[in-house]
């Protein structure tokens, strides 16, 4: 898939710096420029990976970010922080006429002082992981990034506003599609989803099924299921844990849903590989 220039200007943003700058809209806004992969719409990092591999890793990462996003939402501010893990973030909400268009993230910055000891002793024997985080890493300089990429955000969405544009991308739909992506080994709640871009959950529900053909809970099963065939085939993980990494809790349900789409269980999918 060809991404956006929003992707390039990101990674010019990165290049030289261990940073990761995020971007995830909300709501019916954004186009065919503004298209980002998954991995940036959400933090990540090497630490991020790590921690998420612990007990409950996934589950205390979730909540922590939406933690993050309902408070911009709130605030309607910059601010900065911890994550649940320890590193150092930015969160940036992009304003217009009232409405958020999308969270500008800038993470992946190793604090200072105390909290750069405690994050060390998370780490624990893999203190390589601190040399993967960008240092001295101040608030001001993650606002000058933010304000870049919002600038950037705003003169795309004022350019993009001719009617053929509209018809032929649907932001709504996009912007609940890259966020099923990024959240697959979550729980995925449509009335979360709607809490989030301020929609009424039935209505949500139903454009979903008008425009994707199938119902939010059956397109989240699907992209799991694709996601999990994609693991089958590119490592040697069990099927058990490639289950709960694609959001199946129950691996007896992972196997009937994924039978039903493939015709064979996720082990018989492996073997004939």
């Amino acid at each position: 898939m060809n991404y956006s220039t929003l992707n390039d200007l990101i990674d010019y943003l990165e290049y030289g710096t261990k940073l990761h700058i995020g971007v995830l809209f909300f709501g019916n806004f954004g186009n065919e420029k503004l298209i980002l992969p998954p991995e940036k719409t959400i933090h990540t990092s090497p630490i991020c990976s790590e921690m998420k591999e612990q007990p409950n890793g996934y589950r205390r990462c979730f909540y922590c970010r939406n933690s993050a996003i309902k408070k911009a939402l709130d605030t309607n501010k910059p601010f900065s922080g911890l994550c649940i893990n320890g590193i150092y973030e930015y969160t940036r909400p992009v304003m217009i006429d009232n409405s958020v268009v999308c969270m500008i993230f800038v993470g992946n910055i190793m604090p200072e002082g105390a909290h750069a000891e405690r994050l060390l002793r998370s780490i624990g024997e893999k203190q390589s992981l601190a040399d993967t985080t960008e240092k001295s890493f101040s608030f001001e300089r993650c606002e000058r990034i933010g304000e870049l990429v919002e600038s950037y955000i705003r003169m795309i969405l004022a350019l993009c506003t001719e009617e053929s544009e509209k018809k032929k991308f649907d932001p709504l739909i996009e912007n609940l599609k890259s966020y099923i992506e990024a959240n697959l080994e979550y729980k995925i709640d449509l009335g979360l989803l709607a809490q989030i871009f301020h929609y009424n959950e039935k209505y949500l529900g139903r454009l979903f099924k008008k425009r994707m053909n199938m119902s939010f809970s059956e397109y989240v099963n699907m992209r799991r299921v694709e996601r999990g065939r994609e693991l089958l085939l590119d490592g040697d993980d069990t099927v058990i844990n490639i289950s709960c990494k694609i959001g199946f809790n129950n691996v007896t349900y992972f196997n009937r849903v994924f039978k039903k789409y493939y015709g064979v269980t996720p082990s018989e999918y492996r073997q004939k590989r």
